[in-house]
């Protein structure tokens, strides 16, 4: 059996990991793969048909980010500088599957490119973020 990252397993024992629900699905060579299950604590007022809250749409995409950067060998700490997000389309009722993919890191710097889907592989959300790391 495989051992875990510590970091990756120290992102989802994060309080705020948890009250999203995010678990780490996998995490190697600078490329993570998170879920998000649906809850209606995520969502915005209205019931259970609206959209789930951009926040934690931006959320999920930068814990998402922070498990493909603990991949790589060279960090020991990492903070966010910036994200965008762009959002495509509402999440409804779904699960949420975020796929994130270091694009580019220098010797302070990690630009991480985020796409979050939903049940039927629409694209909800893509997101461009920028770590600081050392």
């Amino acid at each position: 059996m495989a051992t875990r990252n510590p970091a990756i397993e120290s992102i989802e024992r994060s309080p705020f990991t948890r009250i999203l629900g995010i678990s780490i699905v996998s995490a190697a060579n600078g490329e993570a793969r998170a879920r998000m299950p649906f809850d209606a604590k995520l969502l915005n007022d209205g019931g259970l048909d609206v959209p789930v809250h951009g926040g934690a749409i931006a959320s999920f995409a930068d814990v998402a980010a922070c498990a493909a950067i603990w991949t790589l060998p060279a960090t020991q700490r990492s903070a966010t500088i910036s994200m965008t997000v762009n959002y495509t389309g509402p999440a409804i009722r779904s699960d949420l599957v975020a796929r994130a993919v270091v694009r580019r890191t220098g010797k302070r710097v990690a630009s991480i490119a985020v796409e979050i889907r939903d049940a039927s592989d629409a694209l909800i959300a893509d997101a461009l973020v920028t770590y600081k790391i050392a």
